[in-house]
């Protein structure tokens, strides 16, 4: 395994520990997941009246939109934890030159 591979493989597993974290820690209110319901609801009800051809375009644009966000919300992410990383590396190395 290359410094890349363990770089990619080190950033998964955190993502995964802190993914957890923050579900643990930070569980929907009540609130919200009220708001969560009502849009369900209202997704559901303007699905229903939608023809075929109409709901694999809202399909379609949900999972585009969806896909976008996520892989944005991954980039950043990842930046952070390789800052980190790397900030934790030169920390070491100044404390070790010292």
């Amino acid at each position: 395994m290359n410094e890349k591979d363990f770089m990619e493989m080190l950033k998964t597993e955190r993502m995964g520990m802190h993914c957890e974290r923050f579900k643990k820690e930070y569980p929907p209110t009540p609130e919200q997941l009220v708001e969560a319901e009502k849009a369900s609801i209202a997704h559901d009800k303007v699905f229903s009246i939608l023809d075929a051809e109409h709901r694999k375009l809202l399909e379609f644009c949900e999972d585009i939109e969806i896909a976008d966000s996520s892989r944005e919300n991954e980039y950043y992410y990842r930046a952070g934890i390789e800052d980190g990383i790397n900030l934790d590396r030169l920390i070491k190395q100044m404390k070790s030159a010292d």
